[in-house]
């Protein structure tokens, strides 16, 4: 179920819109370019389990490479459901399916995560560099500044909770410490942080270091191409470039950073907006990005039912054949 936020923006996206037009643009567009972007995003999710598992590498386990992928398509499906839950439900799929503690699956996404930011705001810093007159202003103007006010109104206005949340956590700390909530739970605190910090840790004891940065370039690599080859599936942005392609990837990835499901209505208008800079008219803007948004949501969706279907019989499987050798042991 859609948040708030989400109804909010995607009124907002599509607020004051001749609906014809947009019908009359998807009727027009040119879907193989969809297909093959489609193959250009599950070669990303392929290179990102493969990086996931360089960073499980030093916690001693190995999942395949099947089920990493599998882990990583229900998460995304998850993330449709509520915000940044898919973190947390590929972790509790690579669980179930290959026994690793979800404490230490937490800290290497948390890693891979860290790393994902510092490209994107490496790639931000790139754009806005090439064309600054051109690219700069509108990052400037509708990221950058825009996220800068929010944290500035945030400490501005809210000092008091940022303190007393401070002091929570603080007096929290203490009193698991301290046993104030049990032995039990202070060992389960206590095995989720150091899971954590080992998790944390793996991209410093890595054996293939080198690859793990090799898989990160490709996987946004691969984002780029799965962007650019998005244009050319209508006409009105078929004559853009692939620097142009770049920016479009930087401009996306902020609207899917947003708080809200799937980056529903946050990637649709921040997309439309990036677009009318090329004199791109909003409904052709709009018609790109439902493209290019809802194409990806119906992977995650395919994909992910599809690996639920195939972890529920094998996880099925599995138990069957416990059972019948427990059953042949006591026999």
């Amino acid at each position: 179920m859609f948040s708030l936020a989400a109804v909010a923006l995607l009124f907002l996206a599509f607020k004051d819109l001749n609906f014809d037009e947009l019908v009359a643009g998807f009727k027009s567009a040119n879907y193989l370019w969809v297909a093959l972007a489609s193959i250009a995003a599950i070669a990303a999710h392929i290179v990102r389990a493969q990086r996931w598992r360089l960073l499980m590498e030093p916690l001693g386990y190995k999942p395949s490479l099947a089920n990493t992928v599998g882990a990583l398509m229900i998460g995304y499906m998850a993330n449709l459901v509520f915000p940044r839950i898919g973190e947390v439900t590929r972790c509790g799929s690579l669980r179930k399916t290959d026994k690793i503690p979800f404490d230490s699956l937490i800290g290497t996404v948390i890693v891979e995560r860290a790393f994902d930011m510092i490209v994107m705001l490496m790639l931000t810093l790139l754009v806005f560099v090439i064309r600054i007159e051109f690219f700069g202003n509108f990052i400037w103007n509708n990221a950058l500044v825009p996220i800068g006010q929010k944290l500035y109104h945030l400490i501005l206005n809210s000092p008091l909770i940022i303190i007393a949340a401070l002091a929570a956590l603080v007096a929290l700390v203490v009193l698991i410490r301290k046993n104030v909530f049990g032995h039990k739970f202070h060992s389960k605190v206590s095995s989720f942080f150091w899971g954590l910090v080992d998790g944390v840790k793996s991209v410093f004891t890595m054996k293939r270091r080198g690859a793990f940065f090799a898989y990160t370039l490709l996987l946004w690599l691969c984002y780029w191409v799965m962007t650019w080859i998005l244009v050319f599936s209508i006409e009105a942005t078929s004559n853009l470039g692939p620097i142009d392609g770049l920016f479009l990837l930087v401009v996306g990835s902020f609207g899917m950073a947003a708080p809200v499901q799937g980056g529903f209505g946050a990637y649709h208008i921040i997309t439309a907006m990036a677009l009318g800079i090329y004199g791109i008219a909003r409904e052709d803007g709009i018609i790109y990005a439902i493209i290019s948004h809802e194409s990806q949501t119906l992977l995650f969706i395919l994909l992910g039912i599809a690996f639920m279907v195939y972890f529920f019989f094998k996880l099925r499987s599995r138990k069957d054949n416990s059972m019948t050798t427990s059953q042949t042991t006591e026999n």
